[in-house]
């Protein structure tokens, strides 16, 4: 069952010693940038306590528990997923909004963010009951273009899907695609018998109608945070952030882009635009 599924799938990957290496050279460099290189802790000073700490370099090196090397693992985790993805999901939100097909939703995430001053001043839980018009761009956004394309999971013991019909072997990897989750014509048309071309329609009324699986006949046909105990830890953050960010965008600016025509993706680690996204951005 679905259950089953989600338990088996959420399992730990064991990287290679070479992945290891790489993301440990990856996570150095990235920290090297932020604070000067050296020691994390060397460079941000000794002696200085939470209330003293202005910036999360510096509330982390106030941490007697923590290591360097965990400073760098949480100093990369937000850099590449809690910022690089997040700027690009707000940028195609944008650029899918503004092609005309789409102009009525356009007009009704903007009359959202005037009417709200774009949640201004609204507490943080209260965000996406404010901003309902956004959250639901954001949700077919990432549904479309999930930030994370494809994913593997190794598992941990023997096991089976789907009442049995598909054994799992301990140590071997399985995967499963985002990306082909929230395209696919059994979740995601009016019958379940619809075409691709349907399924993959940007239509935010999905997550209006239904905020909690889109319309889709489970919630995890939409999967572009994953799910269960191996889940990303940054799923509400990560929606609330576009949500708000493309909301205020939207209060404050004009965008008239170039590029024209369906939007150019391409996907390496994570979801990345193809081509420079070029644009002119006027004050409202």
């Amino acid at each position: 069952g679905e259950e089953e599924e989600d338990a088996t799938l959420s399992r730990n990957v064991e990287p290679s010693a070479e992945e290891e290496k790489r993301t440990a050279e990856a996570e150095a460099a990235a920290v090297a940038e932020t604070s000067g290189g050296g020691s994390a802790k060397k460079n941000a000073g000794r002696g200085s306590g939470r209330g003293d700490s202005a910036d999360l370099l510096g509330v982390l090196v106030s941490e007697p528990s923590l290591s360097d090397a965990d400073i760098r693992s949480i100093l990369f985790d937000v850099v590449i997923a809690g910022s690089d993805t997040t700027a690009s999901t707000a940028t195609a939100a944008l650029y899918l909004l503004h092609e005309p097909k789409n102009s009525a939703w356009l007009r009704r995430a903007r009359d959202e963010a005037d009417a709200t001053d774009a949640a201004n001043g609204v507490p943080l839980n209260e965000i996406q009951r404010t901003l309902p018009v956004a959250t639901s761009i954001a949700r077919e956004v990432l549904r479309l273009y999930p930030p994370v394309p494809f994913v593997g999971r190794t598992a941990t013991e023997n096991d089976a899907l789907c009442d049995g019909q598909y054994p799992v072997v301990k140590g071997e990897t399985y995967c499963f695609s985002p990306w082909f989750l929230g395209r696919d014509p059994a979740a995601w048309t009016s019958d379940g018998k619809g075409t691709a071309e349907e399924a993959a329609t940007f239509d935010p009324g999905r997550g209006l109608s239904d905020p909690i699986s889109g319309g889709a006949r489970s919630q995890y046909s939409w999967l572009p945070f994953g799910a269960g105990p191996r889940g990303c830890l940054g799923t509400r953050l990560g929606l609330t952030e576009v949500t708000l960010g493309v909301s205020r965008m939207l209060r404050d600016f004009e965008f008239v882009f170039e590029t024209v025509g369906p939007l150019p993706v391409k996907y390496d680690l994570t979801l990345n635009l193809d081509d420079v996204m070029r644009c002119e951005i006027r004050e409202r």
